[in-house]
């Protein structure tokens, strides 16, 4: 049995603290002593990086972005930062961005894709994505030494200092035209009658964001990325939610579970979301689930609860423990003895 033992912000959840002369004689890191664990500026934004070797340190960016830390690399997935009214700012915007060595794109749709080009650009960061999304990075002005186009149907492990990425075929859920019209209605009809629907003109610059509406998105577009560090620790990335692919059921046969599960979870009503994320959990089996694109996603739809979906997880994988965390909170996991903390 897997044990984890959690260190969690006591003004945020429940406690479960791990004794320090216990983490001592682990030789686990003492995260208060971590600079990374102890702030809410990225790596990214000229934070500090984690010190000790086996600190990796996870940050929820809004939408369906992250940033993962690990020595002295930072991957982002996704980059859509640039968020518009009535959508709660991140903290940040595309111009704070100032280190990036890869960024992962899980499709290319704008609301994950728009400010891929100008943190590409800006930082040098390698971009990896499926045909999609790599040809519209490249007509969006990457150069075509930063970009890697893989079609995550396997043997295209990518290899970085102290990690692999290994990208996995997924698929995206649509709903129905139907579901659309209505829901985009009542959703307008809500915020209209509230006064907090967008501006004309903050709804042009939302619409001529960059991005890609092509339909082979939801079959061929999508990918789930797999990290492995150098010690074994593993890390999925999934932005959109639909049924497992083959790719991604003879990965998780071969592999048994990961150690922490980034999987998308958006609706307008958790009911019919939660199964379709859920399944995804229980392939991965991760040691720490964190929800994502459960936000506003910058002023288009209201925030899905999370508390039916980790109800779910809870009562179909108790070992696992669901995180939600604030925009650039730290979650930092000593990658050797499985401890976590999260951070203010």
């Amino acid at each position: 049995m897997r044990r984890w033992v959690f260190v969690l912000c006591a003004a945020c959840l429940p406690v479960i603290l791990a004794a320090p002369d216990a983490r001592a004689q682990r030789g686990g890191i003492d995260f208060k002593q971590e600079p990374a664990c102890q702030t809410l500026t990225t790596t990214a934004m000229g934070g500090p990086a984690p010190k000790s070797q086996n600190l990796l340190v996870m940050r929820y960016l809004g939408a369906s972005n992250h940033e993962i830390a690990f020595r002295d690399s930072v991957i982002l997935f996704n980059a859509y930062y640039e968020h518009f009214p009535p959508a709660r700012p991140v903290g940040f915007g595309r111009t704070d961005v100032t280190k990036a060595d890869v960024l992962l794109v899980g499709h290319a749709h704008g609301d994950h894709f728009a400010d891929v080009p100008f943190v590409a650009q800006k930082t040098g960061a390698v971009v990896i994505g499926a045909p999609i999304t790599t040809d519209l990075a490249r007509n969006s002005g990457v150069p075509d030494k930063q970009i890697v186009t893989v079609t995550g149907r396997g043997g295209e492990v990518q290899k970085f200092k102290g990690f692999t990425v290994e990208p996995l075929l997924g698929t995206h859920k649509t709903n129905s035209p139907e579901y659309g019209r209505a829901s985009g209605a009542a959703f307008r009809g809500l915020m209209e009658a509230m006064g907090l629907a967008r501006t004309p003109s903050d709804q042009e610059r939302a619409r001529a964001q960059l991005g890609s509406n092509d339909p082979k998105i939801t079959t061929e577009g999508t990918l789930g990325y797999l990290i492995t560090t150098d010690n074994g620790f593993r890390i999925i990335l999934r932005d959109a939610s639909g049924e497992p692919t083959a790719v991604e059921q003879a990965t998780m046969q071969r592999l048994g579970r990961t150690d922490v599960a980034v999987v998308a979870y958006t609706s307008y009503v958790p009911q019919p979301q939660v199964p379709l994320t859920l399944a995804l959990v229980q392939l991965y089996k991760p040691g720490v689930y964190m929800p994502t694109h459960h936000d506003d996603t910058g002023g288009g739809r209201l925030e899905t609860p999370v508390e039916p979906l980790f109800s779910a997880v809870r009562d179909a994988l108790p070992e696992t423990r669901s995180i939600s965390p604030l925009y650039r909170t730290p979650v930092c996991f000593d990658t050797q003895t499985k401890e976590v903390f999260v951070g203010r």
